[in-house]
This record gives C-alpha cells, sequence and structure tokens, in this order.
C-alpha cells in the first residue's frame, strides 16, 4: 500500500506538472524570438473567423503597437497576458487561460456575457510627475456565468480598487486585463486607478504644457463595445477642455475648473484634452464650428469654421442627422501625425487641417456605426471614400468639373497583396492600413460606378439608418446593399475585392472597329476580377464618347460607335484598381507645377505664396519647365498665356468658364503648351490657403483655396490606349 500511494503521489505531482503548460520564462523566450509558429503550437486551433494574436509579435501591429517590446506577465495561477504599451485603434494584451498542458486564446471580442450600458469618468491631472488619476463608474449587465469579469485598459493604468456599491470587489491585474469578481444581473462598478501617461506622438500625454488623453486605451473596455459616457474633468483654471459629445458645464471654484461633457453616442474610441488652448468659433447654419490651438494664429482658426461647415452639410445630407451642436478641431503639439477623429471633432498633429473632409465623415463611419478594427480597416475606406465623395460633389462653384477633378486614382499597390480586405484588421500588422486607406476606398469608388452616385449615397444612408450604435464590417454593409439593390448581383463584385488579396493584373489585346462597334479583348495576368472598365472613344476632330462595360474576367467586350474612332483609351480616368502604369498619367497641375523653377512677377511678389518656391530671379527666354506667377499688365507674356488657359484677365478681375475671381481674394492656375514644344504653369492671385487643383490642369480657386471651375484631361497615352 505504502509503494501504490508513493507511486500515486508522483503520478499526481508529474500530470500536475503537465498541467500547468509552458513557464512564464519560456513564453518569454518565444515572444523574444518572435516565434508565432511555437506560440500558436500551444493554443492549438483558433475558433472559426479569429485572426492568429501571435501575429502582431512579428508585424507590430497596424499603428506600430509593439515598438516597445512585448512582455508576459501571469495573471492569477490560471491565466498569462502577453501585454506591451498600446496605442489607440491597435491591437491589444494577448490574454491565455491555461488549460491542462495547452494554453487557450481569450480573443479581445469576447465579451464573456457582459454588457456595457455607461461609464460616469472623473479625470484628475498632475501635470508635474505626468500621472492621470480616474474614477470609473461603469454600469453594466452580467449574463449567468462561470468565468471573471474581464476588462482592458492599456497596460500603464492600474486599478488601486473596486467597489461594488460600498463592497469591495476581488480583482487582479496583468499588463492591461483585469480579472474582477462576477456579479449577477445589472451593476455599477466604481473602478479607481491611475497612471504615469508619458508617450507623445504615440498614445496619451500629460506635461505641464499639455494632458492629451487621445489615441490611448485609458477608460476601460469590454470587447470594444460602443459604450456612451459622461465625463468631469479637473484642470487648472486657465485651462481649456476639450471632450466629445456636448459641453455640458465649466464651473471654477476656488483650487480649480471643473469641465463636464455629455457623449450619448455609443462609440469606442475616446479622447480628451485639456491645455491652455487658444479658441475660435462661429456659428454657421445652426451649427457651431470651432477650432482649438497653442500655436496657431486665431486669424488662421478663424477660416476653420467656414471649411468644416459645407463639409457637414453634404454629409448630414447625405448620410443621415449629424448628432451633434457643432463640429471642431484640436491641434495638439503631443498627438503624432496625421489625425485622430473623436466624432464630435478630430484632433490633429499639424496644425491647422484646412478643407480635411476624412476625419468629419468618422462621425458616421466609426461614430454611428463602430469599428473594432480587428476585423478589417473598413471606415478608413469609407472615410477616404467619403473626402473624395465630397470634393467630387460638394455644391462649391462647378459640380461638373469637380467630378473629374478629383477622381480618386486606382493605382494597385504592394500592400494590397498579401491581405484580402475581409479579416484584414489591425493584427496583419501594417497591410491592415494599406487595405483600409487604399484598396477598400478604391473599390467604393468603383461600386459607386456600378450603382451611380445617387444610388451610392442612398445605399451608405440606408446602411448607417440599418446599423446605427453597433460595431459592424464589411458582411454589413454587403447585406443592406443585397437588400436595396437585389439585381445588380453585387455578390460576384464583392468576393472579388473585399475575399481577394491584390488587384487586377490586366492586360487589353485586339483591338479594332468594325460592324458598328469597337471591340477589344481583355486578358488578366492571375485571377480575374469583376469590374467596372470605363472606355473612351475620341474621333477625328477632337470629339470624345464615354461608356462603361462591365468585366467579368477574361473575354472579348464591345462599344457601340457609329464611326470609327481615331484613339481608344481604356480606364481614361485611372479608376480601375490595377497595375498603371507611369506613362498611362495625363499632365496635371499638382504633379507638373512642383518640379518646375517658379518665376515670380516682382509686382506681385504675395501672389501664390504658399504654393513653391521663387527661385528664377528673370523670366528665362525658354519657359518650358517654368512655373509663371504675375498679370499680363505686369509680366507682357503672361498674356498670352492667359489667353491659352482660357483666363480672361481684367485689372483685379479673372473669369474662366462663367466664374468671376478677384485675384485679392482667389487664384488661377493653369498648364499650357508652348509654341516650340514642351509647357509652362502660370499661376495668378492671392489665397489664403494652398490651392487644391486635385487633379485638373486649369484650376480657379476661391479665397480658402477651394475648387470652383477647371479642365482635368483623360488619359491619352501610354498603356491601354490605341490608336486605329
Amino acid at each position: 500500500m505504502a509503494k501504490r500511494s508513493l507511486y500515486s503521489n508522483m503520478l499526481s505531482l508529474a500530470l500536475l506538472l503537465i498541467q500547468t503548460g509552458p513557464s512564464v520564462s519560456q513564453l518569454e523566450e518565444l515572444v523574444k524570438g518572435k516565434d508565432v509558429a511555437g506560440l500558436t503550437r500551444l493554443i492549438g486551433n483558433l475558433p472559426a473567423g479569429v485572426a492568429n494574436p501571435f501575429t502582431v509579435i512579428r508585424t507590430r501591429g497596424a499603428y506600430d503597437t509593439g515598438r516597445f517590446g512585448w512582455t508576459v506577465e501571469p495573471l492569477r495561477k490560471d491565466y498569462v497576458v502577453i501585454t506591451t504599451p498600446l496605442t489607440s485603434e491597435d491591437v491589444g494584451d494577448i490574454l491565455l487561460k491555461r488549460e491542462g498542458s495547452a494554453l487557450r486564446y481569450i480573443p479581445e471580442t469576447d465579451a464573456m456575457g457582459i454588457t456595457l450600458h455607461r461609464h460616469e469618468l472623473d479625470v484628475r491631472f498632475n501635470t508635474v510627475e505626468k500621472k492621470a488619476t480616474l474614477i470609473d463608474k461603469m454600469s453594466f449587465t452580467s449574463e449567468a456565468g462561470t468565468g471573471p469579469f474581464v476588462f482592458r485598459m492599456s497596460p500603464a493604468y492600474k486599478v488601486s480598487s473596486i467597489l461594488n456599491g460600498t463592497s469591495k470587489v476581488d480583482f487582479s491585474q496583468a499588463g492591461g486585463v483585469v480579472l474582477a469578481a462576477r456579479p449577477k444581473g445589472k451593476a455599477t462598478y466604481t473602478i479607481r486607478y491611475s497612471a504615469v501617461v508619458d508617450l507623445p506622438q504615440y498614445a496619451g500625454s500629460v506635461s505641464t504644457k499639455e494632458a492629451s488623453l487621445v489615441n490611448d486605451y485609458w477608460y476601460p473596455m469590454v470587447a470594444r463595445q460602443p459604450v456612451p459616457y459622461d465625463i468631469a474633468v479637473h484642470t487648472q483654471k486657465d485651462w481649456v477642455v476639450v471632450g466629445q459629445g456636448e459641453l455640458v458645464s465649466a464651473n471654477e471654484t476656488a483650487d480649480e475648473k471643473v469641465t463636464r461633457y455629455r457623449m450619448d453616442l455609443p462609440v469606442i474610441y475616446y479622447s480628451v484634452s485639456a491645455a491652455p488652448y487658444k479658441t475660435s468659433e462661429k456659428t454657421i447654419n445652426g451649427k457651431r464650428y470651432w477650432m482649438k490651438s497653442i500655436r496657431v494664429a486665431e486669424d488662421r482658426m478663424a477660416l476653420q469654421a467656414e471649411l468644416y461647415a459645407p463639409i457637414v452639410e453634404f454629409y448630414e445630407k447625405s448620410f443621415g442627422k449629424f448628432p451633434f451642436s457643432g463640429y471642431g478641431a484640436l491641434d495638439s503639439e503631443v498627438y503624432g501625425g496625421g489625425a485622430l477623429e473623436a466624432y464630435s471633432y478630430a484632433t490633429y498633429g499639424g496644425g491647422m487641417p484646412g478643407e480635411d473632409a476624412h476625419e468629419p465623415s468618422h462621425t458616421w463611419w466609426g461614430g454611428i456605426l463602430n469599428n473594432t478594427y480587428l476585423g478589417s480597416f473598413w471606415n478608413e475606406s469609407f472615410a477616404v471614400y467619403s473626402d473624395g465623395l465630397f470634393h467630387r460633389n460638394a455644391p462649391i462653384g462647378s459640380v461638373a468639373d469637380r467630378r473629374l477633378a478629383f477622381i480618386q486614382v486606382a493605382n494597385g499597390q504592394q500592400g494590397f497583396e498579401p491581405f484580402p480586405i475581409e479579416g484584414g484588421g489591425a493584427f496583419i500588422g501594417p497591410n491592415a492600413s494599406s487595405l483600409g486607406y487604399g484598396k477598400g476606398a478604391l473599390v467604393l469608388q468603383m461600386l459607386e460606378q456600378i450603382l451611380g452616385t445617387e444610388r451610392m449615397i442612398k445605399l451608405m444612408a440606408a446602411w448607417v439608418e440599418a446599423d446605427r450604435g453597433k460595431a459592424v464590417d464589411w458582411v454589413d454593409f454587403e447585406r443592406v446593399a443585397y437588400r436595396l439593390y437585389p439585381g445588380e448581383n453585387l455578390k460576384g463584385f464583392f468576393d472579388d475585392w473585399l475575399r481577394k488579396p491584390g488587384f487586377a493584373r490586366l492586360s487589353v489585346r485586339d483591338v479594332r472597329f468594325e460592324g458598328g462597334k469597337v471591340e477589344f479583348s481583355t486578358a488578366f495576368e492571375g485571377q480575374p476580377y469583376r469590374m467596372p472598365l470605363e472606355v473612351m472613344l475620341e474621333y477625328p476632330g477632337g470629339k470624345r464618347s464615354f461608356a462603361t462595360v462591365h468585366v467579368s474576367g477574361n473575354g472579348t467586350y464591345s462599344v457601340a460607335s457609329s464611326d470609327k474612332p481615331a484613339l481608344v483609351s481604356i480606364d481614361p480616368w485611372l479608376r480601375a484598381l490595377r497595375s498603371i502604369d507611369a506613362n498611362e498619367f495625363p499632365d496635371d497641375l499638382q504633379r507638373t507645377t512642383g518640379r518646375f523653377k517658379r518665376y515670380t512677377d516682382p509686382a506681385h511678389k504675395d501672389w501664390l505664396a504658399n504654393l513653391g518656391r521663387a527661385n528664377l530671379e528673370e523670366l528665362p527666354d525658354d519657359l518650358n519647365g517654368v512655373f509663371v506667377v504675375g498679370h499680363p499688365n505686369t509680366t507682357p507674356r503672361m498674356a498670352e498665356l492667359c489667353r491659352k488657359a482660357g483666363f480672361q484677365v481684367s485689372g483685379n478681375r479673372l473669369t474662366y468658364r462663367g466664374v468671376d475671381i478677384d485675384l485679392e481674394n482667389g487664384s488661377a492656375l493653369a498648364l499650357v503648351e508652348l509654341a516650340g514644344g514642351g509647357r509652362c504653369g502660370i499661376g495668378l492671385g492671392k489665397t489664403l490657403l494652398r490651392p487644391n487643383p486635385g487633379r485638373a490642369r486649369v484650376a480657379v480657386t476661391d479665397r480658402l483655396g477651394r475648387f470652383l471651375a477647371g479642365q482635368t484631361e483623360p488619359k491619352t497615352q501610354g498603356d491601354l490606349t490605341y490608336r486605329l
């Protein structure tokens, strides 16, 4: 009996050792070696549709999560967390549960039966110590379950206590993952936590100059659920607090200022900042537009309201009611490059945003409809596409001219190659950004070709109405598209462009005219794609006609034509998502004038001061490759150049295609063909912001640099153009 008992005890001990699985040091070795295969073997089969969490250790996330290295921390005796300092809209800490000799991965999207209802946040800053101290009264419902209540934050934030009413709640924390005792039914947990916040240009930052909880997970999250919240921020009296939603109050006491915001739109990503910001604001058509900054001059900030108003009004008319009383821009010195949407405003890291239509569109794409960024970057696709949609259709100047000048060139990029859009979330690393900001937007532009602009906008608005307040993805957009347009056979298009990696490598052969039509054959290198393909026919004398064929693979297609054209241009506006050769690009102002040497008329040294550099003291005889800024009265050679461009200039007035501008409050730009060959650029006028000609070769703008009218040329040379 004694021997059997000893044997039994040894066996039990051996089994126990086997059940503990890999040690923390063993996991650290795998993580340090970026051994994704070795880590994956420890968790066995992943649930269907769940991305491999370990790939991010090698890719470093879409926005560089992991740049500071990963570490492994035990959590109680049965959990392990692989953790790193986090930045917003990227992957989070990896939570693993020990089960025998294996580890089970618990995806961040697993709510484990917890539904959040609202946060009530209280925030204090110690700017000298770079510290934020917070309290969150988090209300939620807990479904029946045996597991713990799991919530997550950035690992810098350490929880000091959790109360359920007046009762202490047991909890454990490793990295940014907190396991707490699970209540039954509805409850409110009061969570106290704090952090030294010092990751400027990456995540949050607190200093004596500015406190920024932007691009940071500074609030408890469960499965990245969209949640509304209230917030009170305590600051010194001369600081201004910028928060999401609606300003409720800003009251001073003897020692501090307490600013309160109410954010009733459920969202995933929260932002709040404070500093001695200067403010400019203006009410336009009942909405308050503002900009705040420490460094931007107030007269410059005042322009932002004029720029934002038509953008917000266009989106509200197109996609559905704007959910706030106004919209603004915050310029932050500690925010990294680019910008981050906050739905009622956006945070920028580079000064005044100008005519930015991307961030305001996120009120709908990321705000009203939410994105976890773990499945795909669909909302970035919609924001980039919406920016183009606005610039093509904004009721500022000639909409017909805009629709050509602001077509987005659909050139396939290397970053589109390894992964499809569907499932291309933050785990795949930088390719997620390429797919979201790049490929997805260009796919939507092709969908607009199929549906037409009005029906495309109707579809986007229908999706907003169908899924408002939810975390959604491409499949949800597809569902609405199939319901709204059942006769369009869109499934094949979505299958090709959302579920195949890469882009089209298309060649065209056997272009010919016979029997009252132009015929051509398509050949795809590699897999074929369903896509709309525009065809331009140019006839002797210069007349042009346009038609669209719907390519479904290798085959022969035709366009009716009563006369033989002189030129056939396939994809003349470069909006088919394919490999586009450099020789296909028509000349335009943006592509050429930046390379030209600039001559500035001494009588107009202040003209177009924000465009290029004056590097020619005298106007050369040969104007090829020269950008001439001046007026016909003081630079006589400008008279003929203006005539060629179509500009009629009289004193300070310039007229082009019925658009009349004051050259003290607007600009005109053009590329002009020279008699002896070559081309030059010309520019007239004065703008407060850099002119935006889009892809035009002739452009007239208002005083804010916004496009009013112009001429954009289709492709007439290079690949996929044929002379008959």
